[in-house]
This record gives structure tokens, C-alpha cells and sequence, in this order.
């Protein structure tokens, strides 16, 4: 069969829903972890160039159930920054934010009294406020959020089972992005294609230096696997699921693991 190498765009005319959940459990010394989840609403508007802003609100129906107060915080300052609106392409891929200003003193007016709720809350803010002022870098991390990572991940694939090579970083919290290398396989069904990367890698030095130095005990070596299953839509031309589970081991116990899924 004549390979046909497909890149599948992401459109969402209208306004399209995802139910969002992530989960994360870290097991290096004592055990922690947290869950949320939530409504992802994206709204289109096609420009005159053919890229388009969507705009992305995103809505908590489960509060999060955390045993780290500073997790907490984190939560709150970044579920205040929505809604927001960005800037994309004509695939859908990340360009830039619309109206950034306008966001930052939107996101100032909601976290004002966060420091009634929440001790030491305004040493945080204030940090996130800094990483929020440099548009570049705040984008650049917010897109290493799983579901924001997730959501535009559309990579090209050959539409007939064979197997593609592919990457996507994934931010290990605390810990820093790893890139993670893997292959792609695509199997066409009638409406569209289900889709599921692969990734097994040995963590890098400078990475497993961050780790031995936060954790104990050390291990000589960590293993992480990111597995990705999507399904896309063709006559909607966008993804109707997609879900990941990354992981990280000492090769016998996973220590770090964290599942996201949009459906």
C-alpha cells in the first residue's frame, strides 16, 4: 500500500466541549497526589487569513482533592487566568495569545484576596504574576500542561498501520520537560482514525540530577513511559479523545504518575 501521510487538522466550529481529567501520584519518599477535573469549552472564529482564535473557558465540576497545600494554590492562580483566548493556525497549532494584557488584569482582579484563603498565598502569586508579565515564557510553560500539551498534539501520520517516528515534551512537575521519542501508529477506521504514541526512555543526567536531589532514595536509573491514544473525527475534522499516561520508574516501582484525558 502507497503510503499517505496525513496531518489532521483540529477545527471547532461552534463551540466544542471536552471533559478534562488529570490525576497525578508521586511516590518518592511520602506519598502525595491531587485530581481535578473540568469542562473544556473552545470557541472558533475564523480570521480573514485563515488562522483562527479560539476561545478557551475552562469550567471546574470537581473541586480538587489535594494533600499539598501549595498544589492548592497553584490550582487557584492558574484556573483564574480563564477564560482566555488564543491565536492559532490554520491545523490549529499555537501562534500566539490574543489580548494578553487584558488577561493579566483580569487574572489581578480574581486573585487580589487570595491571601485570606490560603497562608504565604501572596509569595506565590507574586511569582506566578512575574512568569505571567513575560508572555513568551507564560505560553511557552502553559503549553506544558498535560491538557494544554494534549490539545495540540496533532502530529502527522501515515494513514496505513505503519509505524512513525514522533516526540512530544512532557513537564515532569518540579523536575523540568523531557522530551519524549516514540512511534506513532494510525489504524483509518469509516469516520476517521484511532491513533497511539509510544514512548520508553531512560531519564536523561541532567534531569535525574534534579530528581536525587529533591528525592530519596536515589536509584541509579529512571525509566519513563508516555503512552497517547487518540481518536480523530474526519468529517468534524477534529479529535473527539485523546488521553496520556506518563510515568516514572527505578525499573521495578513506578515512583511518578500522571494521567490526562480529554473526551
Amino acid at each position: 500500500m502507497e503510503e499517505n501521510k496525513v496531518k489532521p487538522f483540529q477545527k471547532y466550529s461552534g463551540t466544542h466541549v471536552y471533559h478534562v481529567e488529570n490525576s497525578l501520584e508521586v511516590q518518592f519518599g511520602e506519598k502525595k497526589g491531587f485530581h481535578s477535573s473540568c469542562k473544556l469549552n473552545i470557541q472558533e472564529t475564523e480570521n480573514e487569513d485563515h488562522t483562527k482564535n479560539w476561545l478557551i473557558e475552562k469550567i471546574e465540576d470537581a473541586p480538587l482533592l489535594s494533600e499539598n497545600p501549595f498544589m492548592e494554590v497553584l490550582h487557584e492562580l492558574e484556573q483564574s487566568f480563564y477564560p482566555l483566548e488564543i491565536h492559532v493556525d490554520e491545523q490549529g497549532v499555537f501562534l500566539n495569545a490574543s489580548d494578553h494584557k487584558k488577561n493579566v488584569e483580569n487574572w489581578k482582579q480574581k486573585t487580589a484576596n487570595l491571601h485570606e484563603k490560603y497562608e504565604n498565598a501572596d509569595v506565590f502569586r507574586n511569582q506566578y504574576l512575574r512568569d505571567l508579565e513575560d508572555e513568551h515564557l507564560f505560553y511557552t510553560n502553559k503549553q506544558k500542561e498535560p491538557f494544554w500539551n494534549l490539545l495540540f498534539f496533532a502530529p502527522s501520520y501515515v494513514d496505513n498501520g505503519g509505524k512513525n517516528d514522533e516526540s512530544i515534551e512532557w513537564n515532569i512537575k518540579g523536575i523540568g520537560a523531557i522530551e519524549c521519542t516514540g512511534t506513532i501508529i494510525a489504524e483509518q477506521r469509516d469516520y476517521g482514525f484511532d491513533s497511539f504514541f509510544n514512548s520508553e526512555i531512560i531519564i536523561p543526567a541532567h534531569l535525574k540530577e534534579e530528581i536525587d536531589k529533591k528525592y530519596l532514595p536515589k536509584t541509579s536509573v529512571y525509566k519513563a513511559t508516555l503512552t497517547i491514544q487518540m481518536e480523530y473525527n474526519s468529517p468534524k475534522r477534529q479529535y473527539s479523545k485523546k488521553k496520556a499516561e506518563f510515568t516514572l520508574s527505578d525499573g521495578e516501582k513506578i515512583l511518578y504518575r500522571e494521567i490526562s484525558s480529554m473526551i
